[in-house]
């Protein structure tokens, strides 16, 4: 790397600092040209020149910004350039080297799904005065002009924004090293810091959740240590190579870690806690991190029918331990891409606001103190009611050890039909078939009194009504 002679900076010491800035600026491009002319090589587009600063009592990186540069907006640049945080102690005596030339990184996250309205306020104005942990917002004008920024698949997220999902809004944001952020509706976080170019010597990644539930695959290249980081009003979590859950809930931060290992800490109660796989702690507002809290398993589902359409439902085996239950439909198998999430304090969910397709079902148990168990998912497929076709009956007949099911009025245009029967008439557990035009399906179960019943298949997403139950016993 070339460095401009230090006679140069001698002539401008009686110019104010930000003159002095953009006068070495010119000068040394300028004599770096030059120099690669004369050597026939062109200079390096991202070139960083600096030039040293002895700190002071008193100082801070800010101050020597502010001081050096004109702005203390330039802090988190010098701290990158001296590999130390932005708010570290400085020692008097130390150096501290001043970029001459600052290049944009122009990094950004990605939002790789968004369903509903989300939003990002975003200051037009980044290298301000404002304080870095500052919420944006139209409160805060005095710092930088805000406008509001309506998110998308593929839209770009920049350190600063404010991203609100409102009362509806779901987003999944990606970052370069293939960490995914999933942010429920009525979360509000802001994306304080991002530094995970492949180039970088380490990943980082900062996130303020202000309110709201946020769930993390962090991911990292080989051979790049990362450094993700969630913080809240309440405490803050480091994260080493984990999926995990945070919930803001008004008075509260709670954390769930369902793979790897999260550090936990409370600055008001000056605590930490660490959280390993399957623990999850709770912290109040001023208080310690609560002991680690085994999280609930996954619960396990009943039969799962061969589609759901109206009024039709999914069980689950209760767990005792359970408060309630969170279920999330999403049409993919991570659940990246959610259609829509819920809780429920029974065993028992249905769907009939989803239009038809396949979908997969994430269940989870919640348990007293609201920290999320892990999860099982299912593939389901929901369909549509043709209110045109008329139902039809079955008739069930036992041969030895099994029920013969027929249709026994079928329907001429059918493409097949899913046939049901169940040990009790409110087909709470069902085993339920599809069967071709014929009809007709045979049964092995141990019950001696069973139930039946089968409706039209249109095509896989059509379907009729189902028709009247038969049943019949040994």
């Amino acid at each position: 790397m070339k460095y401009c002679s230090t006679n140069l900076r001698a002539r401008f010491v009686k110019l104010n600092p930000w003159t002095l800035f953009i006068a070495l600026l010119v000068i040394c491009t300028s004599s770096l040209a030059q120099q690669a002319a004369s050597s026939g090589s062109q200079p390096e587009p991202h070139t960083i020149i600096s030039r040293d600063v002895i700190v002071a009592p008193g100082d801070s990186l800010r101050s020597i910004s502010k001081k050096e540069l004109g702005r203390a907006g330039f802090a988190p640049h010098i701290a990158d350039f001296n590999n130390l945080p932005v708010e570290a102690p400085l020692v008097p005596g130390d150096i501290i080297r001043i970029p001459i030339h600052i290049p944009a990184r122009k990094e950004f996250a990605q939002v790789v799904f968004v369903k509903g309205s989300v939003v990002a306020q975003r200051a037009s104005k980044l290298d301000t005065d404002a304080p870095e942990n500052i919420d944006l917002g139209p409160q805060h004008s005095e710092y930088s002009d805000v406008q509001m920024v309506s998110l998308s698949r593929n839209s770009e997220v920049f350190p600063g924004d404010l991203i609100d999902t409102g009362a509806n809004g779901f987003a999944s944001i990606e970052f370069s090293s293939g960490a995914v952020i999933n942010l429920q509706p009525n979360t509000e976080a802001r994306l304080n810091r991002l530094n995970c170019l492949p180039a970088d010597d380490s990943c980082v990644i900062d996130i303020r959740t202000i309110r709201g539930k946020v769930t993390s695959n962090v991911k990292t290249r080989e051979n790049q240590p990362v450094d993700f980081r969630i913080s809240t009003p309440y405490a803050s979590a480091a994260v080493r190579g984990t999926i995990f859950d945070i919930d803001v809930d008004e008075g509260a931060l709670l954390v769930g870690v369902t793979e790897g290992a999260v550090d936990l800490s409370s600055e008001a109660a000056d605590a930490n806690t660490e959280l390993d796989f399957g623990f999850g702690s709770v912290v109040k507002q001023g208080q310690a991190p609560s002991d680690p809290i085994a999280l609930l398993p996954a619960p396990v589902f009943k039969r799962i029918p061969a589609r759901l359409a109206a009024g039709d439902t999914i069980g689950w085996w209760p767990n005792p331990r359970a408060a309630e239950y969170g279920t999330l439909v999403s049409t993919n198998a991570s659940g990246t891409e959610s259609l829509s999430s819920f809780d429920v304090s029974d065993q028992r969910v249905g769907f009939d606001d989803i239009e038809s397709g396949d979908y997969y079902l994430h269940l989870r148990a919640i348990d007293t103190n609201g920290l999320r168990g892990f999860s099982t998912s299912s593939l389901i497929t929901i369909a549509d009611i043709d209110p045109t076709v008329e139902p039809v009956d079955t008739t069930v007949v036992i041969q030895g050890n099994e029920y013969l099911v027929e249709v026994s009025n079928p329907f001429t245009e059918a493409l097949g039909y899913e046939i049901q029967i169940s040990n009790d008439s409110s087909f709470s557990d069902p085993l339920s078939v599809d069967v071709d035009d014929s009809g007709a399906a045979v049964f092995r179960v141990d019950d001696d009194t069973v139930f039946t019943r089968a409706r039209v298949l249109l095509d896989p997403f059509t379907v009729s009504a189902f028709g009247a139950t038969g049943s019949t016993s040994r």
